[in-house]
Parts: structure tokens; sequence; C-alpha cells
């Protein structure tokens, strides 16, 4: 294949905003989960991308618009630490610390209002779906959650394409395993 003509992945979206996108976004999180047995930093990381992937897999468009990257909590954004730096540091959150069992939560928490301005309402009914879908989750369990195949397909530290989205964790029907396997054959494929 020609390289010029093969797609380009998706690994940063430009929008309105920029990088205060995920800023904000991060702090409505925080204010939305305050009341969530468990939230730590993992699970605001995994809230961001599943809200950004889903929206990107549905609209072609994610939330924030932030580069992701493969951590071995599963994925996160890029630029996640320093904007939680120098949110606390301008006093806008900060770092609670307690034990969960056996482990120290640093569960973050907003002391002023997000600025939604950027924001459609489509675009809060991801993040609100995400917080929904994770809401009873540990930060064990999110992270778990987030290691399925398009986690795989990535090293820590590679960056993690808008396009992984698209890839699905369901398991192939046995008629669809058939269709694939007799493709294979016709195709000189081998099964191991």
């Amino acid at each position: 294949m020609d390289e010029s003509r093969a797609p380009r992945l998706t690994y940063k979206v430009h929008l309105p905003g920029g990088q205060s996108r995920l800023r904000e976004a991060a702090l409505y999180v925080m204010q939305k989960c305050k009341g969530a047995e468990f939230f730590g930093l993992t699970k605001l990381n995994k809230i961001l991308w599943k809200a950004d992937f889903t929206a990107f897999a549905s609209r072609r468009v994610p939330v924030t618009g932030r580069q992701y990257q493969r951590l071995q909590q599963g994925p996160a954004p890029v630029e996640m630490l320093p904007v939680l730096n120098d949110l606390e540091r301008d006093g806008y959150i900060k770092i609670a610390r307690r034990l969960q069992g056996h482990l120290e939560e640093k569960r973050p928490v907003a002391l002023v209002e997000p600025a939604l301005r950027f924001f459609s309402a489509d675009d809060l009914s991801y993040l609100d779906a995400a917080i929904e879908q994770y809401w009873s989750y540990s930060g064990r369990g999110v992270s778990a959650d987030s290691h399925g195949v398009a986690w795989e397909t990535r090293e820590n530290g590679d960056p993690m394409p808008y396009e992984l989205s698209l890839l699905s964790d369901e398991k192939l029907s046995a008629a669809d395993s058939l269709v694939f396997l007799d493709i294979g054959r016709k195709r000189g494929w081998r099964t191991q």
C-alpha cells in the first residue's frame, strides 16, 4: 500500500478550549464523583478515557480531544499529571489520601466549579455515562475493565489513537467464527 495514501490515525483532536477541556472535564468528574465510595486518580483517568473513546466511536469527535497513552493501570491522558499538578498548585483541587483496605487512595477533590462553556450537552452526556458505568468500581476494577483489546495492542508509554475505540472486546459468535475460519482457509491462512 502506498504510505501517502495510508489512513492517518487520530491521536489528538483540536477542539475549542484546547488543554483546558481536559482540566475542566477533570473538575467536572471530580465534582460528580465526590460521593462515590471509590474515587482515585486511576478512576478519574478511566472515566475520561471511557467518555473520550466512546464519544469518538459514536460520533468521531471525543469530549476532550487530548492524547492518551497506555500505562500499566490502563489508558490515561498524556497531559493528566501536569494538569493535576497545576490544579493543585493553583488551589483548585486537593488530593485527599485515605486508606481503602490496605491501599492508599489518592482522591482528587474539586475545590472550584468547572467552567463548562466549551462542552455541549452531548459532551457532558458522555462524561455522565462513563461516571455512571464506573460509579461502583474500585481503581482496580476500572483498571481491569480498561485492559481490553485496544490496550493490549500497545506497550506501556505508547500513544493510543482514538481509532482503537472501534475495536470490540466482544467474543465472536460461533457463526461469525466459522465465517472467518472459512475466509482464512480460502486465503491459505493457517491456524495453530
